[in-house]
């Protein structure tokens, strides 16, 4: 990720573009299709957000953090823990390890998950210099 700094703004804002372009294709293959059915709505908003018009819309992060806490939780659902014990003598180290084994939905979505992680981060960053700017532009109004 670029240096966050304000002569960077377009920059962020050409990346974000970016990210949502990937988030589009992530919603389409490894998101809508593997959440269970009565959340799919929802992130067929999201994925209506995802565009360069409505991208820097007020409600695209919020949704976002929506779509990320329902993908956890399906993740987490479709995750099984299991701890496997090694009690030979050649393993010195420790009694055991957790195995996690995920079903093919917890799978698609922790694919996706990244992507949409990455969109939400790129997107905060553009937010954070867009205060910035305006603290800026402010102060050196009061000056």
């Amino acid at each position: 990720m670029l240096e966050l700094r304000l002569d960077n703004l377009d920059q962020f804002v050409a990346e974000a573009i970016a990210a949502a372009r990937f988030a589009d294709t992530a919603l389409a293959e490894d998101i809508i299709p593997y959440l269970p059915t009565m959340h799919r709505p929802f992130a067929k908003g999201v994925r209506n957000l995802t565009g360069p018009d409505r991208l820097f819309e007020v409600k695209t992060l919020p949704d976002l953090e929506a779509l990320i806490e329902l993908m956890e939780r399906a993740i987490a659902n479709g995750t099984i823990e299991e701890t496997v014990y090694d009690n030979s003598p050649e393993n010195v180290s420790c009694d055991g390890w957790t195995r996690r084994q995920r079903d093919e939905a917890a799978e698609a979505l922790s694919r996706g998950l990244i992507v949409i992680l990455e969109l939400r981060d790129m997107l905060h960053a553009v937010q954070d210099l867009l205060a910035t700017r305006r603290v800026l532009e402010r102060m050196h109004a009061e000056a």
